[in-house]
């Protein structure tokens, strides 16, 4: 894989994640903020770091205490171009490293398409409580957010941020005898990179073709879009990352989020 391909996704990932917030363009840095959902961490966060220097990482972190000053978090993300200098600052200062992301490329075509389904776009109130209640199941399960104890009121704030993001971002529910059992998004970022994020089955779901079925569905229509590449993350420490390898994808490179309390909010 080529540095101009993991350029790419590290654009279109930034992008995605600035949607439905404020974002502010800093010194070394991007910050992205929304004072309405402060826990959030995709909406409430530093990336693109591009700092240095020591003056220059003291800076960055000056930029989140004054734009981020809502929030009990400081969360930065990096990829493949942040500096090592600096990412060896964010774990000498007890930065704690969430679980690594795979960000993964389609190479040729899906070797498979996965089981026949109800794809159904989020679209009116009940799609987006549906969606919620799997949102939910999700964060109960605790596998994709490393065992982190999140309320219902989280779960909320995080679906009011997926809608935010929703114009551009677009979720679909996977509905089997009239109950929503899978939902994912996909986009078509700027750059025309197009991405597949947050897949999700119930557990008494899985293993039916119902994420595979997604991904290909997700793929037709980002190729319809002109979309090339096509990619998807992939947690390190869970299993969906070897169904994308028999799919297609394969790794680009590693994205890190980092994250530390702020000591007045502990």
């Amino acid at each position: 894989m080529t540095t101009d391909l993991a350029r790419m996704i590290a654009e279109a990932y930034r992008w995605q994640r600035r949607l439905g917030g404020q974002h502010i363009v800093g010194t070394h840095c991007h910050i992205v903020a929304d004072r309405d959902h402060p826990n959030v961490w995709d909406t409430n966060h530093a990336d693109n770091v591009t700092a240095q220097s020591e003056p220059e990482f003291d800076s960055v972190f000056a930029q989140m205490d004054e734009h981020l000053g809502h929030c009990r978090w400081r969360v930065i993300h990096t990829d493949c171009f942040a500096p090592d200098r600096f990412v060896a600052r964010l774990a000498l200062d007890n930065f704690e490293e969430r679980p690594v992301t795979i960000q993964m490329a389609l190479r040729g075509t899906l070797t498979d398409r996965g089981a026949a389904i109800d794809l159904h776009p989020v679209a009116g109130e009940a799609d987006w409580a549906a969606l919620l209640q799997l949102v939910r199941a999700d964060h109960a399960e605790g596998r994709r957010t490393h065992g982190l104890s999140l309320s219902p009121e989280f779960s909320a704030a995080q679906v009011a941020t997926f809608r935010a993001k929703s114009a551009a971002y677009h979720f679909h529910l996977v509905i089997n005898a009239g109950v929503a059992v899978a939902y994912g998004a996909y986009a078509a970022a700027p750059n025309g990179v197009g991405m597949i994020e947050d897949l999700f089955t119930l557990q008494a779901a899985r293993r039916r073709g119902i994420g595979t079925a997604m991904i290909a569905a997700f793929s037709d229509r980002l190729r319809g879009l002109g979309c090339h590449p096509i990619f998807l993350g992939a947690l390190a420490s869970e299993q969906p990352k070897h169904l994308y390898a028999r799919l297609g994808f394969r790794p680009v490179m590693l994205a890190r989020t980092w994250v530390r309390a702020v000591p007045q909010h502990i």
